[in-house]
């Protein structure tokens, strides 16, 4: 398999913007597991169907996955992609095996038909375009080989959007399908699961955004600003901070203030190998 000495570029993508994407996404390494209450959740529901065999290429990866007790058994090999150095420092910390390479999910540095599985967990909502990345998993998959996806969807952070903060525009359900070629693909198992996470106060709320990496303007999606009493909303001053916060407080459920993401999960099977 051919690794990347470093980013590796889409032709396609500004790269100005992908180097930003993966400042902030590196900046908010030591902080990420106190902000990844939705991770955790989602990554919980997505290795509930995951069985770790072979390589298994985690997009995205974050802090890491451990993929030990899905393994059933099986020997494995987990090459570890994320655009973000800091975030591959941190996980080749946490986890010393793991093969960790800095590269990007449109333009995958592995040889086609080298990987056995691929993981990705809230990652490819990032993708300026998704078809190219699912191109891309299409090619470097073995025939037969599974991609197990969990993606931010259309229809996700509703509640900021009714307190009048930019939210991002993620792509619907039925966009992320139309991305998988049925020539390449058998989609088996595709569903819009709703999550959502609770914090105690909105400022809490709003850097949890912030926290994941996620504070960031891109030319295709607008997301929340990373500082939440200076500019959410063009707000003004304190008296505008705190008038939201008394909006927000109408939301407020026995938990907490609610944050609910739609999550697509995709479980889908390279054609071409025997089932």
């Amino acid at each position: 398999m051919s690794m990347p000495l470093g980013v590796s570029l889409n032709p396609h993508e500004p790269a100005n913007q992908l180097t930003h994407i993966a400042e902030r996404f590196s900046a908010a390494a030591k902080s990420y597991q106190e902000h990844n209450c939705l991770q955790r959740l989602s990554g919980a529901s997505l290795l509930q169907g995951f069985v770790a065999k072979g390589a298994i290429l985690d997009i995205g990866a974050g802090p890491g996955t451990d993929f030990a007790n899905r393994a059933m058994g099986e020997e494995i090999k987990v090459y570890a992609l994320d655009i973000a150095l800091g975030m591959l420092q941190q996980l080749q910390a946490t986890f010393p095996s793991y093969q960790c390479v800095c590269g990007n999910a449109e333009q995958l540095p592995f040889a086609g038909g080298s990987i056995d599985s691929i993981y990705s967990n809230l990652a490819l909502q990032w993708c300026q375009d998704f078809s190219a990345a699912a191109a891309e998993m299409a090619r470097v998959l073995k025939p037969g080989g599974e991609a197990h996806l969990s993606i931010v969807a259309d229809g996700s952070l509703a509640q900021l959007s009714h307190l009048g903060l930019r939210v991002n525009g993620f792509l619907s359900l039925e966009s992320l399908k139309a991305a998988f070629d049925t020539s390449d693909w058998q989609l088996f198992d595709v569903q819009l699961v709703p999550m959502t996470v609770y914090f105690q106060d909105l400022k809490t709320l709003l850097y949890s955004i912030k926290g994941v990496g996620a504070s960031v303007q891109s030319s295709v999606q607008t997301i929340a600003s990373s500082d939440p009493e200076a500019h959410l909303g063009k707000l003004r001053g304190r008296r505008d901070w705190q008038a939201l916060q008394q909006r927000a407080e109408q939301f407020r459920e026995t938990q907490g203030l609610p944050l609910t993401y739609q999550i697509a999960q995709f479980r889908v099977r390279r054609q071409g190998g025997s089932v």
